[in-house]
């Protein structure tokens, strides 16, 4: 290293009064608090709900994601671009803040050996900062995404930021062109960017330069503060409210749904009968009037939602966005309401402005949230794995339609025909179909109504026991188990629908029919673990049951062949070629079931032959089936399970393994329009394991 003797810099170099740059911080800060004052009385008009459990977790799960940046690099080049941003502002943060501290203290600390380091690092993040920006600049002006919804706040939120980057170094770079090129020319190179523009002004007359470096700080200095200010006000709120939802956020697994006991309900408080769901702004908990404050309008989970791109009219970025704006006109009269002690606040509010959410317009007023977007939902989750601050969708998506399915009794008839199905045969199927027995007839099963005995259930499922292309899956499943020296029993006719779809279409009182039935013959059986080869049906009983007393273990039946293959109990004899996996939304977004499927076929496939498609794992492509749209249709432009038959076709793989009965339908009805020369079948996973195993 060159002797530089004791590398430093004068604080306020060349400036007069820099003190009173407290005052304007002072004043820009209390701006902030009032705003971000403002906004927490309007949550609080939301519900209880309990979100400061495990605290150590929380803040250990929201520093991960802001500094490694995972959900936001999950776009690689505008995660790329915010990670240079994100670390750019923060490394000339924490920079700022250094010559504060010294300035307080006393303690001259930046200088020698360190003072190098910190010119280095301010300089050399600040430029990749400056890169960030651009990036931003080039993708959102010159690229333009069809999921990006631009307004003017969008382009002076990253234009002030680069306005003030580029400041900085050109108020570096006079001071550098006046002292340190001149006097000890070593020293400049460590702050590379103020370097630059130091060499580009270096043959100006140093009173010159001294009078634009003045005038060019106190701009500088102005342009932070507003920046500041812009922070409560502008897009880069997400910086103080995203990392407040990261830290609250929901630590179950997302497929997981909650609601009230209703049975309870009716006895502790009968009149919350008279209205079931959301259906005004008020009823959604407070974190989930936080989330809509959250969203960035990034339009990520619009970019991935099946359903927006499959031609609905579902958009789960502006359905957040319309539910904030309604917040936002009808909020201030709720507050005041809820504070006055009279009507008065209430009584001043304009006609219709603590209108609701949902309606038909029959009033004359607009609906915040439109119906046909409600029912456009799939459930899938994607949207909640992409959101870069975790928002919680689905779950607003089903109180709202909560409140169509059971205050108003406003549904499709294909949701009303399925929900009666459901109500009067314990399964959601039209037509005279199949019992649950019929398909075991021909085998030796235990089955608990005969007085037979095990603590382990194979779950079939509605789909599993009256579907004829789902049956050879349970058969499958059947013959595997009994190959592996299992003990297990059935329920036959006893067994009805978990409940699942009623409660994504909305029916909570039907879904919670059904849980408690089917918690009561668990009991009364004894049984002690479920075996089920639905990833809906896992998700619930798994997820969903707990909180109504069920305590069964639950195992998705890949999970239960992977354990089988490791510990020896299954031997299989062949292998399969040309095999890609689907992997089912409620199995893998929802539960994060990646790996045991994978295993399987790993075991079971030859080498180099198990191929998988682009969109896999957690950005896997939703098959169109959950929500509800086993049994209804929305005739969108575009069928669902035709992009994701696509996606198979263009992998070149011969099989697409399965490991959900729905997927399995609705895989089976692309294959006949995409693909009517049979070159890909679909399979389930269990039909392939069983079909290496010798009889």
């Amino acid at each position: 290293m060159l002797d530089l003797g004791e590398p430093t810099r004068q604080i306020y170099w060349n400036i007069v009064g820099h003190a009173l740059i407290y005052v304007f911080l002072v004043a820009a800060l209390g701006l902030v608090i009032w705003t971000i004052h403002k906004r927490v009385q309007l949550w609080k008009l939301g519900t209880a709900e309990e979100r400061l459990d495990d605290i150590p977790g929380r803040v250990r799960f929201a520093l991960t994601e802001i500094f490694l940046q995972r959900r936001q690099l999950r776009e690689p080049f505008m995660g790329l671009a915010h990670l240079f941003i994100f670390y750019g502002f923060l490394a000339e943060l924490i920079a700022t803040g250094m010559i504060s501290l010294q300035e307080w203290t006393g303690i001259e600390y930046l200088k020698g050996n360190f003072y190098l380091g910190y010119s280095l690092f301010s300089d050399s993040f600040g430029i990749l900062g400056i890169i960030g920006l651009l990036m931003a600049l080039w993708y959102r002006g010159v690229v333009k995404p069809a999921r990006f919804h631009t307004i003017a706040d969008d382009w002076v939120a990253v234009l002030l930021l680069l306005v003030i980057f580029v400041q900085g170094f050109f108020v570096e770079g006079m001071r550098i062109a006046v002292t340190e090129l001149r006097v000890n020319p070593e020293l400049a190179p460590w702050s590379p960017g103020g370097y630059v523009i130091a060499k580009l002004l270096q043959d100006i007359d140093s009173q010159v330069l001294m009078e634009w470096h003045r005038y060019n700080w106190w701009i500088h200095a102005a342009t932070a503060f507003a920046f500041i200010a812009y922070f409560a006000l502008g897009k880069f709120k997400h910086v103080l409210f995203g990392t407040m939802n990261l830290f609250l956020r929901n630590p179950e697994p997302t497929g997981k749904l909650n609601y009230p006991d209703i049975d309870e309900l009716a006895e502790t408080d009968p009149d919350a009968l008279d209205e079931l769901g959301n259906n005004r702004i008020e009823q959604f908990s407070w974190k989930s009037l936080l989330d809509l404050d959250a969203c960035v309008n990034c339009g990520r989970c619009e970019s991935v939602c099946p359903a927006h791109n499959s031609g609905v009219p579902l958009s789960p970025r502006k359905l957040i966005q319309d539910m904030k704006g309604h917040l936002d006109v009808v909020g201030p009269a709720l507050a005041a309401r809820a504070g006055s002690a009279s009507d008065e606040a209430s009584e001043e509010a304009p006609d219709g402005m603590l209108g609701l959410l949902l309606g038909d317009g029959e009033d004359g007023t607009t609906p915040a949230v439109l119906e046909e977007e409600l029912w456009g939902c799939r459930t899938c989750g994607a949207c909640m794995h992409e959101c870069p601050v975790f928002i919680e969708h689905i779950p607003k998506i089903i109180d709202m339609r909560r409140y169509l399915v059971m205050s108003e009794s406003k549904m499709g008839e294909e949701a009303q025909l399925f929900l009666k199905n459901l109500e009067d045969r314990g399964h959601p199927f039209a037509g005279q179909g199949r019992d649950r027995e019929e398909w075991f007839e021909d085998l030796d099963v235990k089955v608990y109504g005969r007085g037979d005995e095990s603590d382990t259930l194979f779950w079939v499922g509605c789909a599993g026991a009256m579907i004829d292309r789902n049956i050879e899956t349970s058969r499958a499943m059947v013959k595997i188990m009994q190959s592996a020296g299992m003990d297990f029993a059935l329920l036959g006719n006893e067994e009805q629908c978990t409940g699942d779809p009623a409660r994504r279409v909305g029916d909570e009182l039907t879904y919670q029919g059904c849980t408690k039935t089917n918690i009561e013959t668990f009991e009364q059986y004894g049984i002690k673990k479920v075996v089920t080869a639905c990833p809906h049906c896992f998700n619930t009983v798994k997820n969903e049951y707990p909180d109504y007393g069920s305590e069964v273990e639950v195992v998705h039946h890949t999970e239960l062949i992977d354990s089988l293959l490791k510990e020896g109990k299954l031997r299989p004899q062949t292998k399969h070629e040309s095999v890609t996996y689907h992997d089912p939304c409620y199995l893998g977004r929802h539960n994060d079931g990646y790996d045991a499927p994978r295993n399987v076929l790993s075991n079971i496939t030859a080498p180099g032959q198990l191929i998988e498609m682009d969109a896999n794992k957690s950005k896997s492509r939703c098959c169109g089936s959950g929500g509800g749209y086993a049994w209804m249709d929305d005739k969108p432009e575009k069928r669902i399970n035709h992009t994701r038959i696509e996606d198979v076709q263009q992998c070149g793989a011969g099989t697409a393994a399965v490991g959900c009965p729905f997927c399995m339908q609705m895989f089976d009805d692309a294959l006949g329009a995409k693909d009517p020369g049979g070159k890909v079948k679909a399979k389930d996973i269990a039909e392939l394991v069983a079909e290496t195993l010798t009889d």
